[in-house]
């Protein structure tokens, strides 16, 4: 299990500059949305539409950042471990209800179970998480091993938060 802080990209900077909308509560990014230079260059998760449907049913406001002409196209990932679009939590969305990120690993995690369900294999799984501080800067807390560490994710955001 392995699960490391880092500085990302200003979100609101970048959106303004690929010409997508702001968030303020959580948004599913693109995978390579740090490194992509277009909206042409952007790819999202295969999962990110199911991982939606699941956060928009437990209560969750999800945004989107583009316009649904301008979706990027889906990345389809063929491994033995499941790979989650990035989680972006806007500082407004924290400050208001840190109880969020609780909700939306539940969910993560309850899905994560499923997909694994009657394979042979150990489950692993890949999330990154991308909280904005009050500042308006950005860490990303990346984590990767067994899906029951996820329980351990919102202290972590927390402290990155600060």
């Amino acid at each position: 299990m392995a699960t490391n802080i880092t500085d990302f990209v200003n979100v609101g900077e970048k959106i303004a500059n690929l010409g997508g909308v702001y968030p303020h509560g959580l948004a599913l990014l693109p995978v390579n949305f740090e490194s992509a230079s277009s909206l042409a260059e952007l790819r999202q998760a295969s999962e990110a539409a199911t991982i939606k449907k699941l956060l928009i049913a437990e209560g969750l406001q999800v945004d989107d950042i583009l316009d649904r002409s301008q979706r990027p196209p889906y990345i389809k990932n063929k491994s033995h471990e499941w790979a989650s679009p990035i989680i972006f939590v806007s500082a407004l969305l924290y400050s208001q209800n840190p109880m969020c990120i609780s909700l939306a690993l539940n969910v993560l995690g309850n899905y994560a179970t499923d997909f694994f369900r009657g394979t042979n294999t150990t489950p692993n799984v890949k999330l990154n998480i991308v909280i904005e501080k009050k500042d308006k800067s950005c860490k990303t807390i990346s984590y990767e091993g067994p899906v029951d560490g996820l329980k351990d994710l919102p202290n972590i955001v927390r402290e990155a938060a600060e």
